[in-house]
Order: C-alpha cells, then sequence, then structure tokens
C-alpha cells in the first residue's frame, strides 16, 4: 500500500476575518449584501425542539416573507388565483406580461424553504418573479411541509399537481423551476416520473438546488457564516434535513436527488452565487448531470448568497438571473 495513501487527510486552519460589501456588484445587490450583514443568525440553542415550536417559528417567518407580496405586486403586476389542482393546494399567477403567442407553455414552481418554511401566502414570491420574466402563467404549488407532513408528502403533491397539468397538455410545453428545497424537490419529482415512466418536463430550472442533506458538500463548511441567508448547515439546515427525512434517512434518493441517476433528464439551468452555502450542491448536481449526457448550463453570481437573486428582486442581478432562466425555458419547451 501506498505511505502516502495511507497517511491521514490533513485539516487547514482558517482565520477569522471580515467581509466587506464588495463593489463589483450593482449599488441594489450591494444594499441587499449590507442589510443581510445586520441579520441576526439564529444560534443552536434557538432551534425549534418541538412540534409545537416548530409551527410558531414558522407562522413568524412566513408572516415576514408573506409582507413582501404589496411590493411584488407593485414591481411585477399580476393577476393570482388560489384553487386546488388534484387535491393540493395552489396558486395560479398570471403576469401582465402574459403573452398569448407562447402558446400552450406553462411553468410549475416548488418553492424552497427547508421543506418546512413558506407556506400559504409566502410561498409565491419566487413564481410571481418567473412569471414577469418570462410572460407564462405559473402554477405555484403550496406543497404539504414537515413537521406535520414529511417526505414524501411534498413529493406526492408535485407528482399529483404534474399529472393533472399534463393530462391535456404536453409534458413537454411545461418547465418546472424552483430554488433551494424548490430546486431539490424539481429533481425529486423527475426522478419519481423517470422511475414510473411517465413524460418528463421539457425543461427545468435549479436555483440553488439543496441536493445533498447530509451536509457533506465543501461550501457547506466554506461558505458558513458568509452565505448571509442560509448562514449555517449544522443549525437550522440540519434540523430541517432531519424534520423533513423522517424514516426515509438523508440518502434516499428522492430526499437527496444527488444520490439519483440523471440519465435522461431534460435540458436544466442552474444558477448560484459565490457566497452561496448551496454553491457545491449546485456545482455537483450540475456536474452529474453534464457526466449522465444532460444538456445543462451553470450560472453563478458574483458575491449572491443562497436564492438572493429572489430576495435583492429590484437588482439588475435578479433581473439577469430571471432572465436567462426566462430565455432557457422558450428555448427549450416546446409549442
Amino acid at each position: 500500500m501506498d505511505d502516502a495513501a495511507s497517511q491521514p487527510l490533513a485539516t487547514r486552519e482558517v482565520p477569522a476575518k471580515t467581509l466587506a460589501v464588495p463593489t463589483t456588484v450593482s449599488p441594489q445587490l450591494q444594499r441587499s449584501i449590507s442589510n443581510l450583514a445586520l441579520a441576526p443568525r439564529l444560534a443552536m440553542d434557538q432551534l425549534p425542539q418541538t412540534p409545537e415550536a416548530w409551527r410558531a417559528f414558522v407562522s413568524v417567518a412566513d408572516a415576514q416573507a408573506a409582507a413582501l407580496g404589496p411590493i411584488l405586486e407593485a414591481l411585477f403586476p399580476h393577476t393570482r388565483t388560489w384553487t386546488q389542482i388534484a387535491g393540493v393546494k395552489v396558486c395560479e399567477i398570471t403576469p401582465a406580461s402574459h403573452d398569448p403567442a407562447r402558446g400552450d407553455r406553462v411553468l410549475i414552481n416548488l418553492h424552497g424553504g427547508g421543506y418546512v418554511l413558506n407556506g400559504g401566502e409566502a410561498s409565491t414570491g419566487e413564481a410571481i418573479l418567473g412569471a414577469h420574466y418570462s410572460g407564462l402563467k405559473v402554477i405555484s404549488v403550496d406543497y404539504r411541509m414537515a413537521p406535520d407532513h414529511p417526505f414524501p408528502a411534498a413529493v406526492d403533491d408535485a407528482l399529483a399537481v404534474w399529472r393533472a397539468v399534463t393530462a391535456d397538455r404536453d409534458p413537454a410545453s411545461v418547465g418546472v423551476f424552483g430554488t433551494s428545497a424548490g430546486g431539490g424537490l424539481t429533481l425529486a419529482l423527475t426522478l419519481k416520473l423517470k422511475s414510473l415512466g411517465l413524460p418528463l418536463p421539457g425543461a427545468l430550472a435549479l436555483g440553488t438546488p439543496w441536493v445533498d442533506l447530509t451536509g457533506a458538500s465543501d461550501s457547506y463548511a466554506v461558505n458558513a457564516e458568509v452565505d448571509g441567508i442560509f448562514s449555517s448547515f449544522d443549525s437550522i439546515g440540519k434540523a430541517m434535513a432531519s424534520l423533513y427525512a423522517g424514516a426515509a434517512g438523508v440518502t434516499d434518493p428522492l430526499v437527496s436527488p444527488i444520490f439519483g441517476d440523471f440519465t435522461g433528464f431534460p435540458p436544466a439551468i442552474f444558477t448560484t452565487g459565490t457566497r452561496d452555502i448551496l454553491l457545491s450542491d449546485t456545482v455537483r448536481a450540475y456536474r452529474a448531470m453534464r457526466d449522465a449526457g444532460v444538456a445543462a448550463r451553470l450560472e453563478v453570481h458574483e458575491a449572491m448568497s443562497h436564492a438572493e437573486y429572489i430576495y435583492a428582486f429590484d437588482s439588475p442581478e435578479s433581473a439577469t438571473a430571471f432572465g436567462d432562466i426566462a430565455d432557457f425555458f422558450h428555448a427549450n419547451l416546446a409549442g
């Protein structure tokens, strides 16, 4: 045996440092980065410990996210209709920019939030932006979440909506997109469709997808406390992963899609940023798709934290990110 190969792998100590707001991004993104630096971090002893405590935590967080609704409506005009599809609560969003010439194309959005946060009105932010920039109708799926509905409830709901939406429409004309847990769920849905021998979406847009709930990816450590939104996997990330995975465990491919087989997947665009704690999850999934022969594209934005292109919605970087996603769908969807 090679002596070098038998030696333990060394770790590297990194000194503490102060991160300035970069001058390499727009003033709007600079302000977002500055605001995130002031936001309080959730300490380990502040994590909810019971289902009741999780429900209270979620209620406060979702109310804060939903409060952005009027601002988004003013900046990105749209109409919305809450309804049910196959028994699943959804919000159908039609942007003022809707282009009837796009034919039967429609997008399905699976929101982020660690499979715990962003239910109800809080679930529509990314869908509104996606609808505005694409000019397409978006069906935002308010899927069931932990702690009351762990895996596989979210996958089951996404599958039910997919079956209903494509019952009278060419599946190749339907795109699916999501960020963070929504990106992971987009991949899990596609893996499930593939396993069932059902038609796949025409294209996927995967925003900083949460694909490895084991916490093994490099950027979980490298960008810990650098990311201004998802600051640490070892605190809330690990807790939400366990809450969602339940008895299935975090290595199930429908929980952590990085352990699945992407062969035969539709074209996909990935979006991330250099401060994103899920930068490595995104890169690993992108490389796995390329290795599987899938037409995949990776967009990395300067200085962005996790999903910041959604929250810094007034920035030119956000417009670029969603514009790239819209162009990708229009280039790859049928109809």
